[in-house]
Formats: C-alpha cells, sequence, structure tokens
C-alpha cells in the first residue's frame, strides 16, 4: 500500500500536467484561429497544418490546398468543376451550363471529399443568381467556352475558401508545370467521379506542337486549333478527364511562386490519359478583359436574374 501523501502527490503531478496540456492546446486553437481570420491573397493555399487522420495519397490534393476549387451543382448534383475569381463570382466553362436556369445552380466551395463535410473544415454552398456566358461561345468547336456564375451571397475568404488570381500578363510557360484539380475521372472508363479531391501536374504544350498531335487522333488531318485556346498534358497517366470540366489550370507566379494564378480552363479533349495527346483549355487571359467587363458590369451587380 502506498502512503496517503504519495498518492496526493501523484494526483497533483497529474492535474498539473492535464492542466498545462489544456492551457498548451487552447493556445493552439487561438493561434490557429488568429491565423485563420488572416485574409490570404488570391492564389494562396491553405499554410494552416490540419491534423486529419487521412491517407493522402499520391495524385490527391490535402485539405484546403487549391481552395479557390468549387463544384458546380445542378439541383444539387455535381455538374462541373470551377474556379472562385471574386468572393461572388466563378468562372467556369459554358458548355456544362449554357442550356441551365440559374435557379437551379448552386455553388459549393471548400469541398475536397466530395459530399463528405470535415469536421471544424466545412463546405459551404451559395445560389447562382445569374450566367453569363460569353457571346460568341461555339459548342461545337469549343470555341469562347467560359462563363461567369454570379452568386446571391459572398463567400467569406479564409484558409479553406480562397479566390484565384487572374494571370497579370501573357507568358510563355513551355518549359513550367501547371496544375489542374477536380472531382472528374481518373480513366475515361471510369463509372463514376472521384470522391477525394484529385491534383495533376502537366506541361503547357505549344499551340503548334498541340495542333499536330491532335491531328493525329480521330479529329484528323484537316483539324485547326481555334483561337483562344492552350493546350497541357501529353504525357501518358496524367491528364484532367471527364468531370474535370469548368475546373482551372494554374500556375506559379513568377513574382510568388507559392502564390498561384489561373491561365486555363478545362475545356475539351480527345479521351484522358493518352501519351502525346494534350487536353485544350480556355485561354484565361485572352479573355480577361470581358471578364473584367462583366464583373463590373451594373448589370451584372444588380441584376438578378
Amino acid at each position: 500500500m502506498f502512503p496517503v501523501w504519495t498518492l496526493l502527490i501523484f494526483l497533483s503531478v497529474l492535474i498539473l500536467l492535464g492542466a498545462a496540456e489544456q492551457a498548451e492546446n487552447n493556445q493552439s486553437i487561438e493561434n490557429e484561429i488568429d491565423f485563420a481570420d488572416e485574409q490570404p491573397k488570391c492564389g494562396e493555399g491553405s499554410l494552416i497544418p490540419l491534423e486529419l487522420d487521412f491517407n493522402i495519397t499520391d495524385g490527391q490534393a490535402a485539405p484546403g490546398e487549391f481552395p479557390w476549387t468549387v463544384a458546380v451543382l445542378h439541383q444539387k448534383g455535381f455538374l462541373s468543376g470551377g474556379s472562385l475569381i471574386a468572393p461572388d463570382v466563378v468562372l467556369t466553362t459554358a458548355h456544362w451550363i449554357y442550356n441551365k436556369l440559374a435557379a437551379d445552380l448552386s455553388v459549393s466551395a471548400g469541398e475536397w471529399d466530395y459530399g463528405n463535410a470535415l469536421e471544424n473544415y466545412p463546405f459551404e454552398e451559395h445560389n447562382v443568381r445569374k450566367i453569363v456566358i460569353h457571346p460568341l461561345f461555339d459548342l461545337k468547336r469549343g470555341a469562347n467556352n467560359l462563363a461567369l456564375l454570379f452568386l446571391e451571397n459572398e463567400f467569406q475568404i479564409t484558409q479553406r475558401i480562397n479566390t484565384i488570381c487572374l494571370p497579370t500578363e501573357k507568358r510563355s510557360f513551355t518549359s513550367t508545370r501547371c496544375m489542374v484539380a477536380g472531382w472528374g475521372k481518373k480513366e475515361f472508363k471510369d463509372k463514376h467521379n472521384t470522391r477525394i479531391l484529385k491534383k495533376i501536374d502537366l506541361p503547357i504544350v505549344p499551340r503548334d506542337i498541340c495542333q499536330d498531335q491532335l491531328r493525329q487522333t480521330r479529329l484528323g488531318k484537316a483539324f485547326n486549333l481555334p483561337s483562344g485556346l492552350i493546350c497541357a498534358g501529353g504525357e501518358e497517366g496524367k491528364d484532367a478527364c471527364t468531370g474535370d470540366g469548368g475546373g482551372a489550370l494554374f500556375c506559379p507566379m513568377a513574382e510568388d511562386p507559392t502564390r498561384f494564378e489561373q491561365i486555363g480552363i478545362v475545356n475539351w479533349g480527345v479521351g484522358c490519359n493518352q501519351k502525346n495527346v494534350p487536353a485544350t483549355y480556355t485561354d484565361v487571359f485572352e479573355f480577361k478583359s470581358w471578364i473584367l467587363d462583366q464583373m463590373l458590369s451594373p448589370m451584372t451587380i444588380s441584376d438578378s436574374n
């Protein structure tokens, strides 16, 4: 039997250790909250280390890694990808929404494990109030394939929901690898989209090489790559695929490689993951003026479609 005083000392030590650990946890939570309250710059991923018991494998994004990546929903079901370029504006492709009503669309941000909210890291949804499609959109050719979704409410910009920067200038990305993130299929033959947000790093392919390579496919020798498109990919086993359409193609910023700017929108491709068969992306810089004009238009600011 231990003497009573020994037990009292032992219990006191346990209480002191527990109090110290609780104080440390509280301070850690306070620090994280303070950090989360700092509004990030566009193109910044989450810097908060999420201590989650998840086995993130190669090819999967971490929660909050690309917080501008959103899901466009039609009648609450997944429709396409998109990117948040302002707290209440989403950039996406036109081909998924040209025949939809704004009242049937909503946007979900902060997603990772699609449809499953993480504890203390929930996703948020806002309804779409207005759709603006590029007036020269050509469904058959994939030309001018972009649209803006104006939301009824703004997303609060935090470390888990953030905007992507628009490109500041036309640059040569031929030696750069860029990224796509989305919940699309891994393989063209797959029956279902992926559940966990994918990330794919891709090389930018010059337009002349892209056109020549696409002419070797079922598109034929007479195929001409429409203006306003850029290309990326062409590596076996690495590609955007069905379900990734509308998502961003984004690259490290030259002036700050820790941040990203969106240079493309996932447009169309011939199959997925094939060697020397790049996919096409709407060139965001080519349409930047149109995008900004729509965002500043009194019609889109005040109109409630």
